[in-house]
């Protein structure tokens, strides 16, 4: 009954997105998940054939498609589904035309013109079509096809997969799938680290907690049509500045056709981890066991009528954690399993309207994951992540007519990431200091309920032969996401041990009863945001071989948090108070922004081989529930006591640790939100030439620059720069730097009015000097899809980038205190993020006689800078240590080891019923 009213509800939600479709004023929009394929048809002489029929088809299609070339002899096919395409041209008193084999991918434009000669209608002149450059768009995209995807040895995840994309570096490095259960946060020429957006069929699904650049649902590649990335130049329909992962599920057709494929590695092909000499507890992940298994199957319910499409896929990852091992020194075993069901259904009906419905169930399942924070943890002391998700989606596409078109769409996305106990572990948390042990159970049980609902409405408009020829496109996209985070404590609390394996004799371990971390569980927080977004692109013709990219988007996000109330059944009423109520935010930020995307594309012979791009925009980063998380007072609360086990029986009892006069803490604190503060943004340019070398083989170079604008940090607003005093002894020696043997200037907290002692109001800022950054970058691209038996994916990427550091992640920099002057030691000139000098990466596929192939991943990476630092402890002004973590050299004077993977495969391809 759920399911009937959820399929209800959508349908009438796109509904009412088509009748407003119609409404004048109304804007609308999502990304692009087809394809293009324009051109202009003239005689012998060069000169425009207006009128002439143009016909498209492909397997991808139900209906093919038809219209009519304007006065100039100019035609657009928009709204294309991905596939190979046939395009025919008929006029009266010519012979007909024919292209074959001109591929679509998303966001492509392909550029197929044709010359007619004088002749009879029935006579036909055909050419085999290589389309490669795309002579309209100024979009730095790479498309993931299925040969890529089924033929290029990876991890088989989104992460691996991206990976592969020129100057694209990440915070993980996949060997054999060792990572593919664990997200990674990437970033692209510049961009905002973990800035990233995984959109199913064209709709931003993204978990909505933090900042919003994570997946809540984990996918099958063999269920994609095609997994494209769009990085730069992206046009208005984009939000973002950074890695736009646009996943398109493939769909049926009207043969039957299915696949099944199976992966298998065991540990023997497998060389061992090498550690380095001086390393203190060994690092790495190799794995015993991977399976990944898939099938799919595809066809007709109706021929030209009604298609489905499902497949599935089973995916088991056992591993070893070198860095968390038993008491016996045998590292911990990690088991994963992943399942996948997808669904889709498309039903054409009539040959302008055809309405897909959609459906993915996801489980990710950690079955012993454990807390990192210790080197021994038992599996009782592990978590048990049963994590499942699901996406409905429905898609509608009108042809309203030849030039005007209207796509619907929308999306429900919900998941519960849990950290549960495991099914023994009734008792306490223990933690030996120590012995690094981990014991009884996991520290707390932890839920993260969390959904996105999207809907969205665009429209493309060709109007020809009105100062040149225009695609307008246009959109509007909505929507609602909830992010809450539940924590239980068995007990309410976590007993600390701190025995001695060093002392003479040895302290057996959990023998020394040392503190109890209370909590105030348990607890539910809750947090919202709401995103609204307007676009308009204007692809604009004026001359034959000049095209101008003129967009605008309009967005708005608010976040905030809803009045909520602390838990009645508290386990320590006596440490926390209980029904507290905290009245609703209000909105904590509300931005409205405005961001120009313009682009030039030229081409310089006239032939549609090679083409000059220019492209300037301005991005807004993107958000998430990040900032209600920071303000909200409803969060987890741990209080540290000292434990005296009076009795002896290593079980704290209250006496033994709860003060008798304690004052019930109501609020986990939560900063304050700068009601004026601004909306981070960056602003890219670049420049480009790419070139069609030979058949499809094509070749590029480009220039990138960005800089980032509004970033914000945290100030403590109770005290003032002026409160430190500068210093340059401890404990009557001068203070050194310990990695440059040099004296250093260290601040100790000395204010003049006694009263702000102890004083913090936190407070979330723009921060100016975190806007002196830049980023720098030549790249050199090759790309070739598969024919002629080979194929090629390779780039090299030359780039710096450098700024002010700030404490924090995604260029948030929540974590610092900016009133601090001795946090901004070192802060500037360093190399920020995942920077790495020199990038490069060749994807490539041969294949060998009988049926045999063969196929290469190779990725070089410049090690990433390390930032070194020491903690001080400095005593203020009322003799009182205070810990201070310094910086002692900005971040890139040292790196990490450069990384090269390679990654191999051999391989034969089985067909059966020769199709």
């Amino acid at each position: 009954m759920r399911n009937l009213r959820l399929s209800v509800f959508v349908l009438v939600v796109l509904l009412l997105g088509l009748m407003a479709g119609f409404m004048p004023g109304l804007t609308m929009g999502q990304v692009a998940t087809t394809g293009k394929i324009a051109g202009v048809v003239t005689d012998a002489s060069g000169a425009g054939v207006p009128n002439a029929t143009v016909t498209v088809k492909s397997t991808a299609l139900m209906a093919e498609r038809t219209t009519t070339t304007g006065a100039d002899g100019a035609y657009l096919f928009d709204l294309l589904p991905l596939g190979t395409y046939e395009v025919s041209v008929t006029s009266k008193g010519f012979k007909g035309f024919t292209e074959t084999g001109v591929v679509l991918t998303a966001g492509f434009t392909a550029t197929v013109n044709a010359k007619l000669q004088v002749g009879e209608v029935t006579d036909v002149v055909r050419v085999e079509g290589e389309n490669v450059v795309d002579l309209q768009s100024v979009q730095t995209a790479t498309t993931f096809d299925q040969t890529l995807l089924q033929d290029i040895p990876s991890g088989r995840d989104p992460w691996s997969t991206v990976a592969q994309m020129p100057g694209v570096t990440s915070s993980t490095f996949d060997v054999a799938g060792n990572n593919s259960y664990q997200q990674s946060a990437m970033q692209v020429h510049g961009s905002t680290q973990a800035e990233q957006i995984y959109s199913f069929n064209g709709l931003d699904l993204n978990w909505p907690g933090a900042s919003g650049g994570y997946t809540q649902f984990y996918t099958n590649h063999d269920s994609f049509d095609e997994f494209q990335v769009v990085a730069d130049n992206a046009p208005a329909s984009v939000p973002i500045g950074g890695i736009y992962m646009n996943m398109v599920t493939k769909s049926g057709s009207n043969e039957l056709h299915g696949q099944a494929a199976a992966y298998y590695l065991t540990a023997a092909f497998q060389a061992g981890v090498k550690q380095p000499s001086n390393a203190v507890v060994n690092t790495g992940s190799p794995f015993d066991m991977t399976l990944d298994t898939s099938a799919s199957l595809g066809g007709p319910v109706i021929r030209d009528k009604w298609w489905l499409f499902g497949s599935y896929r089973r995916y088991d990852l056992r591993q070893r954690i070198l860095a968390v091992t038993d008491q016996a020194h045998n590292p911990v075993v990690d088991v994963n399993h992943q399942t996948n069901t997808d669904l889709r259904s498309d039903w054409q009906i009539n040959p302008k309207n055809k309405f897909s419905f959609i459906w993915l169930y996801n489980e990710q399942n950690r079955f012993f994951r454990r807390d990192t924070t210790y080197q021994f943890v038992t599996e009782d002391a592990s978590w048990k992540q049963i994590e499942p998700a699901y996406i409905v989606q429905g898609l509608w596409t009108s042809q309203v007519t030849n030039n005007f078109l209207l796509d619907f769409r929308v999306g429900w996305n919900k998941i519960i990431f849990p950290l549960s106990y495991q099914a023994n572990s009734t008792g306490l948390n223990l933690q030996d200091i120590g012995y690094s042990q981990e014991s009884g159970a996991a520290p707390f049980e932890f839920q993260n309920p969390a959904w996105v609902l999207k809907w969205s409405a665009s429209g493309s408009w060709y109007k020809p032969n009105w100062a040149g020829n225009h695609n307008f496109q246009f959109g509007f996209e909505w929507g609602d996401n909830y992010n809450s985070y539940i924590y239980k404590v068995n007990g309410g609390i976590n007993a600390i041990f701190n025995s001695n394996p060093t002392a003479n004799p040895p302290q057996p371990v959990f023998s020394q009863p040392f503190q109890v971390v209370a909590y105030n569980t348990p607890t539910t927080q809750k947090n919202y945001f709401r995103d609204t977004s307007f676009y308009l692109q204007d692809t604009w013709t004026p001359k034959p071989r000049l095209t101008l990219n003129l967009g605008m988007r309009y967005d708005r996000f608010t976040t905030y948090y809803p009045g909520q109330t602390t838990n009645s059944s508290l386990t320590f009423p006596q440490l926390f108070k209980a029904g507290f109520r905290f009245p609703a935010s209000g909105n904590l930020a509300d931005w409205n922004t405005v961001s120009p995307r313009i682009g030039v594309v030229f081409d310089p012979t006239g032939k549609g081989n090679s083409v000059v791009r220019f492209g300037y925009g301005m991005y807004y980063i993107m958000q998430g529930t990040g900032l209600a998380e920071t303000a909200n007072p409803n969060g987890l609360i741990t209080l540290t006591f000292p434990w005296t086990d009076t009795n002896g029986d290593k079980i704290p009892q209250l006496s033994e640790w709860l003060p008798a006069n304690a004052t019930p803490v109501a609020s986990s604190g939560g900063a304050q939100i700068n009601s004026s503060m601004s909306r981070p943004y960056s602003e890219e340019i670049s420049a480009g030439y790419e070139k069609q070398l030979w058949r499809d083989l094509r070749v590029g170079a480009t220039y990138y620059y960005r800089t980032k604008k509004n970033l914000y940090g945290t100030e403590n607003a109770a005290v003032s720069k002026s409160d430190y005093v500068p210093i340059t002894t401890l404990n009557g020696s001068p203070i050194i730097n310990p990695l440059t043997n040099q004296p250093m200037t260290l601040y100790s907290f000395q204010p003049a009015n006694p009263s702000k002692y102890g004083l913090f109001n936190n407070l979330v800022t723009n921060v100016p000097q975190l806007d002196n950054n830049s980023y720098g970058a030549a790249e050199f691209t090759a790309v070739k899809r598969l024919s002629h038996k080979w194929q090629i994916l390779g780039g090299f990427t030359i780039q710096r980038q450098k700024g002010v550091f700030g404490r924090g992640f995604s260029d948030e920099a929540t974590g610092d205190n900016f009133t601090d002057p001795n946090n901004d030691i070192n802060r500037n000139n360093n190399y920020l993020n995942l920077d790495s000098t020199y990038v490069f990466k060749v994807d490539s596929t041969y294949e060998l006689p009988g049926k045999f192939g063969t196929s290469v991943n190779f990725q070089h990476y410049t090690g990433f800078p390390i930032q070194p630092t020491e903690t001080f402890s400095i005593p203020n002004g009322q003799g009182t240590p205070v810990g201070e973590t310094v910086i002692l050299q900005p971040a890139g004077i040292q790196r990490l080891p450069s990384v090269n993977q390679l990654n191999l495969r051999l391989s034969r391809e089985f067909i059966f019923r020769g199709k």
